[in-house]
């Protein structure tokens, strides 16, 4: 019993002292762990070996709250040791790989375009150009377009009520034809340099028609079919010739050059010839200004050498030859022109700034004059280019030659006077954009011009109709206005006007007077609407209205000495094209010019066809 006893009050003091040695190790365990944050311990997690091929992970830090309470946490940090496998296996190089840009759109080197309309009227036009190419560029082009219809009716005199009677209202044949035959070429060389030459070759053809039936009986005394067309026939050849040399070198440090020849010969009727030689060029060069501003300078050189020779052995019908004895004549002139200018931005502003000198050996016998026009333009783009305003004082001298004057009034007389025009322009534009569909424009300008050309009839020729160049000097005040609407590609709508004031500085004396000289052909306003519509680039429509004010042709003082003028009628128009593309290589198209059947006048006693319609097709010969 005594020995149980015994056995068991040891095996109670061992569990005794069991516990307490426990319970004093998890006392100071916890002391410890009050102590640190931190575990005392190492974790050493085992598993089966993988190899592994560590990834780069994006850094992601995620965001934290921040209590107002401080928290203690417990934290408990642990690592797994991993070992890389070393490979023996070394990939293959990869080539490096080829951008493909989207396939280059497919180009069509030639065009042709056929139509036919009343007053027989043929069209045609055909192009050939060579593809893409980044050296070089070369094609041929050839254009036609004429006109054989005739004006009123012989004997359609309904007052007279006779057939026969001369009309007043018969102006028999009124063709006009137009052939333009060119060749041209472009090449870039290895030194950035692009070479070009065109050759052409025009025929313009049309006739003094400017007389009824009426005039030329009450004038000559003969019916029209007495007459030769060819008596009053005009036509126009000229031949062209431009070569060009330029460097395509724009950078800033270098320096750039252009230069260009313009060769022509004008072979025009009742033996007129002019030959003018023309060299246009220019030097530029990129610079920075205070080392932020980039800037060009340029010194452009242009030089016009013109001769004429006039030997006529017939004029045209109707010419009273009364004291026109010696007509022939022979002009050498020369126009000399040097004009220095610089482009630069500054702080927003666009700048031009240079000046024109020209030496006028042209103005024969005022010549031999220099002058000096200001070359100067200011810009700057304001709230975003919402607002946009333009300032610009200029001026030039501008050669008017044979050829120039008969493209404004085909009309005119054999051995025209031909002058220099020099003209100080200033000007001020403006542009609101007040959306990115509408945009509206005005525009401000106040020109003094020398020389300025019009025409008045030439009375040496009887029938009234041809025309004798007029040099006026004069002062303009312009006023222009347009909005533009811009619907995408659909749909495109743009109103412009402009307003003119002139006054004729020239005067002359009739009796105790001073009186101003008449001013023809100078309409007070003109304006037009233009409407455009593209439908998914399947139908494309275009519809022009276009107004012009009454134009004074001639002037009869009254009975107090103040000019009275006769003016044209006001002048308003409407022309439409329609083109339907079938597909990319055959189109169909239909054009009509005075829609409105009015029988205005171009100029005194040349009146035009009530409407002209011309329809055909287009096509591309696929390659």
């Amino acid at each position: 019993m005594k020995n149980a006893m015994n056995k068991t009050m040891k095996t109670i003091t061992a569990a005794a002292l069991l516990l307490s040695s426990s319970l004093f190790a998890l006392t100071s365990t916890a002391r410890a762990q009050s102590d640190s944050n931190v575990y005392n311990e190492r974790v050493v997690v085992t598993s089966r070996y993988k190899p592994v091929i560590g990834e780069v992970h994006k850094l992601n830090v995620a965001p934290v709250i921040t209590d107002t309470v401080t928290t203690m946490s417990k934290t408990f940090n642990y690592e797994i040791a991993s070992r890389r496998l070393t490979s023996l296996y070394v990939p293959s190089r990869i080539k490096a790989a080829r951008i493909i840009g989207e396939p280059a759109t497919r180009l069509y080197n030639n065009y042709l375009k056929l139509g036919f309309g009343n007053y027989w009227s043929p069209l045609a036009e055909v192009y050939y150009n060579s593809t893409r190419s980044k050296d070089y560029n070369y094609g041929v082009r050839a254009t036609h377009h004429s006109s054989w219809g005739t004006i009123g009716k012989p004997g359609d005199n309904t007052s007279a009520g006779t057939p026969g009677i001369p009309s007043p209202t018969h102006y028999g044949q009124a063709p006009f034809s137009f052939t333009d035959v060119a060749l041209f070429g472009k090449m870039i060389t290895k030194k950035n340099l692009q070479l070009s030459a065109d050759l052409g070759y025009q025929n313009d053809f049309s006739r003094y028609y400017g007389f009824n039936d009426s005039t030329l009986n009450s004038v000559m005394g003969v019916p029209r079919d007495s007459i030769s067309r060819s008596d009053y026939k005009i036509g126009y050849n000229l031949l062209t010739l431009d070569l060009g040399l330029k460097t395509l070198n724009t950078d800033v440090g270098a320096l750039g050059y252009e230069a260009n020849i313009n060769v022509t010969d004008l072979i025009a009727s009742y033996n007129q010839n002019e030959f003018n030689i023309n060299f246009d060029g220019n030097i530029h060069y990129g610079f920075t200004l205070a080392k932020q501003y980039k800037g060009v300078a340029y010194l452009h050189l242009v030089y016009g050498g013109y001769t004429s020779s006039f030997a006529p052995q017939s004029l045209p019908l109707g010419i009273d030859t009364t004291g026109m004895a010696g007509t022939h004549s022979y002009n050498y002139l020369n126009l000399y022109k040097a004009n220095p200018y610089i482009d630069f931005l500054f702080q927003g502003f666009q700048i031009h700034a240079g000046t024109t000198i020209a030496l006028d050996a042209y103005n024969i016998p005022n010549g031999g004059k220099v002058h000096v026009y200001p070359d100067a333009t200011i810009s700057k783009t304001f709230l975003h280019d919402i607002v946009h305003v333009a300032l610009t004082a200029t001026g030039n001298m501008d050669a008017n030659t044979w050829n120039t004057i008969r493209i404004v009034n085909p009309y005119i007389v054999p051995n025209a006077d031909v002058r220099a025009t020099s003209h100080y322009d200033l000007m001020a534009k403006g542009r609101l954009s007040l959306s990115k569909k509408l945009n509206f424009g005005l525009t401000g300008a106040y020109s003094l011009i020398d020389n300025d050309l019009s025409f008045r009839l030439d009375n040496r020729y009887t029938l009234g109709n041809v025309f004798a160049p007029v040099y006026d000097s004069v002062t303009r005040i312009k006023v222009g206005a347009n909005l533009q609407f811009i619907n995408d590609e659909m749909l495109q709508v743009e109103l412009r006007g402009n307003y003119y004031l002139y006054h004729n500085r020239s005067t002359e004396q009739v009796g105790d007077k001073t009186m101003e000289m008449p001013l023809y052909y100078r309409t007070p306003f003109d304006a037009s609407v233009l409407v455009t519509s593209n439908y998914h680039d399947k139908i494309i429509g275009r519809i022009e209205f276009q107004l012009l004010g009454k134009t004074p042709y001639a002037s009869t003082p009254d009975a107090e000495g103040n000019l009275v003028y006769d003016c044209l009628p006001m002048r308003y128009g409407l022309n439409m094209e329609v083109e339907y593309r079938h597909n990319k290589a055959l189109s169909f198209f239909l054009k009509a010019d005075n829609l409105l059947f009015q029988r205005y006048f171009y100029w005194q006693n040349y009146p035009s066809y009530r409407g002209l319609f011309i329809a055909g097709l287009t096509y591309t010969i696929p390659n």
